[in-house]
């Protein structure tokens, strides 16, 4: 959640700003509430559910939903670490030869797209920790197992590079839903083999929309991929939009 460290300004000529770490309380506010952003890092949030916290810990919030919501990569690229606590991923590097990118035709599938990083929790953290018994108890390794697997009950971990035609399809209306996702494959679609590597190219780019949080893009061409996200920080949302504000403070004489 806080693994990368993120600049911001308001004019690209200007002054750029480090955005502060965030706590899991203030992310799993964020998940409540809904407030446009002004530019103001400083600005306080007023809101209820209260958010403790300033406009840049909001931001901050946000970034990391979209991130780990939307950064995918192609499928096959990585695998997961065999016994990692942590529950990491390591390229997926072949025991002869090196890794074969797909073509660009191949990937204008949904199916050869997974996301790359794990999904938060409902506790607003990435990994679960192992639960410990109150002041004044004392946990053998049983209790301690079945009270870690009534947490993985409450809160699973998401299967690591699941494939985004997995996610769960958004409400449209009250009574249509659709795939989270859409993918296309714009630009000239003719493959021919290029003289440098001998592997299928083409001239056509896959481009992936999340309709889960509209402005982010992933794009493929011809082995290289990257993503980019332009919209207004929220993620899609059917229905009531209405996120009252706290009242002021009362003084009391």
């Amino acid at each position: 959640m806080n693994r990368y460290k993120y600049f911001v300004t308001n004019s690209t000529l200007g002054e750029w700003t480090k955005l502060p770490d965030i706590a899991p309380s203030q992310l799993r506010a964020a998940r409540l509430i809904r407030v446009l952003f002004t530019g103001d890092l400083e600005r306080k949030i007023f809101t209820n559910p209260f958010f403790e916290g300033k406009e840049k810990h909001y931001l901050r919030a946000q970034i990391a939903r979209i991130s780990h919501s939307t950064s995918l990569i192609p499928k096959g690229l990585m695998r997961p670490i065999e016994d990692d606590e942590n529950r990491g991923i390591e390229e997926n590097t072949p025991d002869e030869g090196e890794i074969v990118m797909p073509s660009t035709t191949q990937m204008k599938s949904l199916d050869m797209w997974v996301h790359a990083t794990k999904n938060i929790l409902k506790n607003g953290t990435t990994i679960l920790k192992q639960p410990e018994a109150p002041e004044g108890e004392e946990w053998d390794d049983d209790r301690v197992n079945a009270e870690m697997k009534k947490l993985l009950e409450s809160d699973p971990y998401a299967p690591l590079l699941s494939p985004v035609s997995d996610d769960a399809k958004i409400s449209v209306s009250k009574t249509m839903k659709q795939s989270a996702w859409i993918c296309r494959l714009a630009g000239d679609t003719t493959e021919y083999i290029s003289e440098q590597t001998r592997q299928k190219v083409s001239n056509g780019i896959v481009v992936v929309k999340s309709l889960q949080w509209p402005g982010s893009i992933n794009f493929y061409f011809n082995g290289r991929f990257q993503k980019i996200y332009v919209g207004d920080g929220h993620k899609y949302e059917q229905g009531s939009t209405f996120y009252p504000v706290d009242p002021p403070m009362m003084n009391v004489d």
